[in-house]
């Protein structure tokens, strides 16, 4: 199976700077802290014994706190280790760093724009109950995901895209013909030929007064945009803001949580999500890892409206404003086949955790089969054993990462997981043409999610991300056709063999899994 690239942009595109020097000063400032609070604490332990002390204490009661608070055991387990080898450094690191993620103000404003916004999210009685008719053995996770705030939906058609080119060939022809608006959401934006050809339309419509929207994350796109982006962009007429800006919540590590995001709306009516950031290796227009394989849907209906508003509740918060949301509903004016739940993810409403939860549940529901693709297999012990349960059961697990890594340290702890899996009866396959960036779980031809979620610690309790529930629907069938060919391309791994890897390679991936909550 093969894909045509994207046709490149004819414009000539200007150099720019990335913002490499605020990498430099992110960087130098968290090496700051940490040299700091190690010479004050040696201040502290020789001058200020009481102090000393009274922080040892404070540290000790911090330990029980953890323990007995309802945290991933992952990351429990790293912060103990930091805090038994540096008992004061170790705590004073988990206040800066370990706490909840975001300081009360900012999770004050973030849960206050997901409340309102949750107002607008009412679940149809009629469909709900169709649903429950059509698929009764899914009832579980369609309420779960309802009772949350994330209503079923139907009236609504699915595409599916196997790869990222196909994917923006479309998105660009439904951005040349937005005739109201256009929100784009993104981990990344990068430069380069698919941006320019992206930039020309919106422009092009900003001009025609179509309101246009863009919100990147600014951690994940600092290296490949320059300093003044959004500022260009807002000269063009287009409103356009980055998340969470590094530079301003370096001393608290804000960094580690990210708007992993990726939403496009046109109109009210088409809605796109997956794995893609609009980056020309995600079209393969640049083959930075071989070939990139990712994935996208297409929501043309009703179910588009969940995307909008889990846009609108993240710009509301950067922005602190309030849309007008009944502004941007769709036109009722679709009859596809199918269910579909568009759902959002964040670490403000931990320990509630739809992205982990939803995972769980397919697993543990799974009656034939469960396959997924992730870059990033960075799972804690529940997951493992919930995966491992399904596979001795005699359900058909089969778990997809890449043979090319795009982070080798990532790639380390997600090797490190395959001996636990692998005995478990879980098997495991490396994508070998290049990178697979594709975050998919697919059960039973019923059911499936398509977002934006690694299947990692990140995913599933730092970052803000999205995802859709699939259900009966006919894109279900193209997934699992571009899954099966995904598995005859791969190397699947062998446990024995994989046993007889070098020893230092067990003892790195060892090591570094320990530390698996900061990948």
């Amino acid at each position: 199976m093969s894909y045509t690239s994207i046709n490149p942009s004819n414009k000539k595109r200007k150099k720019r700077t990335p913002g490499t020097m605020r990498v430099i000063i992110v960087f130098l400032a968290l090496i700051a802290q940490v040299m700091l609070l190690v010479y004050i604490v040696g201040l502290l332990k020789q001058n200020a014994v009481y102090l000393y002390f009274f922080l040892e204490i404070a540290g000790a009661a911090t330990i029980m706190i953890i323990v007995a608070n309802d945290r991933n055991s992952s990351y429990t387990i790293f912060w103990l280790i930091v805090m038994a080898i540096l008992p004061v450094v170790g705590y004073l690191l988990f206040l800066f760093w370990g706490t909840t993620g975001f300081n009360s103000t900012e999770s004050k404003k973030i849960r206050h724009n997901i409340r309102y916004s949750m107002d607008f999210l009412e679940q149809d009685p009629d469909v709900y109950d169709d649903f429950l008719v059509d698929h009764p053995t899914r009832r579980r996770l369609g309420t779960y995901l309802a009772n949350n705030g994330y209503p079923v939906y139907r009236n609504t058609r699915c595409s599916y895209y196997p790869v990222g080119e196909l994917q923006f060939e479309q998105l660009i022809s439904d951005l040349e013909q937005a005739r109201k608006f256009i929100f784009l959401e993104y981990y990344i934006i990068s430069e380069g030929e698919l941006w320019d050809r992206i930039q020309d339309i919106l422009i092009k419509k900003a001009k025609e007064g179509v309101e246009i929207r863009i919100m990147l994350d600014d951690f994940g796109s600092l290296r490949n945009l320059s300093d003044n982006f959004t500022k260009e962009l807002r000269q063009e007429g287009i409103q356009a803001v980055r998340f969470n800006p590094v530079h301003v919540n370096v001393f608290t590590l804000l960094i580690n949580y990210r708007n992993h995001q990726k939403i496009a709306i046109i109109d009210g009516n088409i809605g796109y999500t997956g794995g893609t950031n609009i980056a020309d290796e995600y079209a393969n227009i640049i083959r930075r890892l071989g070939h990139w394989k990712d994935c996208a849907i297409r929501l043309d209906g009703d179910a588009v409206w969940g995307l909008t508003v889990t846009f609108l509740q993240m710009w509301d918060a950067v922005n602190d404003s309030q849309s007008n949301y009944c502004h941007y509903k769709p036109d009722p004016q679709c009859d596809g086949i199918g269910y579909y739940q568009p759902f959002a993810d964040s670490p403000v409403n931990n320990p509630i955790n739809p992205a982990a939860e939803t995972y769980t549940q397919i697993i543990a529901n799974a009656h034939q089969y469960v396959y997924i693709t992730t870059p990033y297999l960075v799972v804690d012990n529940a997951m493992k054993d919930i995966l491992c349960m399904a596979a001795k059961g005699g359900i058909d697990v089969r778990i997809v990462t890449p043979r090319i890594w795009d982070h080798w340290y990532v790639h380390m702890v997600t090797q490190s997981n395959y001996d636990d899996l692998l005995s478990g009866g879980v098997r495991i396959y490396e994508y070998t043409p290049g990178f697979i960036h594709s975050k998919i779980i697919l059960s039973d031809d019923d059911n499936a999610v398509i977002g934006s979620i690694n299947m990692d610690y990140r995913s599933f309790f730092l970052h803000f991300e999205n995802a859709v529930w699939i259900c009966g629907s006919p894109a279900l069938q193209e997934i699992k056709n571009d899954l099966l060919h995904i598995f005859s391309v791969c190397q699947e791994i062998d446990l024995d063999t994989w046993r007889k890897r070098p020893l230092h390679i067990k003892i790195l991936q060892g090591f570094l899994r320990v530390f698996a909550p900061l990948f």
